[in-house]
């Protein structure tokens, strides 16, 4: 991910000195951000402002499942077998997300996005959508089978990620 450099001129001075509070928002998957940050009251910070909300952005073009021309979505719908190339922050996301499964043992396992979708915590279904149903055993075992951080090849050398096949990652 990407780090916001504050620069040296909004570095924070004293209210007291004639600086401020101020209040930067906006919004981003499905909620809001914000941040409070003390400046000189007259300091201009749409520039930092646009500059978060930005990066956010990025995120959601390159992680979000919610959004179908993401990067992620891409490689959830990839053919068996495929190497899809991911942006480096993406990339190094998942680097990290895999790394978190392993060393949890898969008490996290980022390819858990069929199982997400099933409870209704993803795009495809919402479970506070007064149809949702409980999921059944056959369900949650099909959901299973496609699940498996293991089966997730990565090649740091060239950003990419094998789609073993129908594995849906979420993270």
């Amino acid at each position: 991910m990407r780090r916001v450099v504050v620069p040296p001129e909004v570095s924070a001075p004293s209210t007291a000195a004639g600086g401020a509070v101020h209040h930067l928002h906006g919004q981003t998957m499905g909620t809001t951000w914000s941040v409070k940050l003390a400046a000189h009251a007259q300091h201009p910070l749409s520039a930092l402002q646009q500059g978060i909300q930005r990066v956010l952005d990025n995120v959601v073009a390159e992680m979000s499942t919610w959004e179908p021309d993401s990067d992620l979505s891409r490689f959830n719908r990839a053919a068996a077998s495929s190497w899809v190339s991911l942006p480096p922050d993406c990339f190094r996301v998942l680097e990290y997300a895999l790394r978190v499964a392993r060393d949890s043992e898969g008490a996290y396992d980022p390819s858990a996005g069929a199982l997400v979708d099933l409870w209704g915590f993803g795009p495809v279904r919402h479970y506070m959508d007064p149809d949702f149903n409980v999921p059944s055993a056959a369900q949650l075992a099909q959901a299973r089978e496609r699940t498996g951080w293991q089966r997730v090849a990565i090649d740091p050398t060239s950003h990419r990620a094998l789609q073993p096949g129908g594995v849906s990652l979420d993270l």
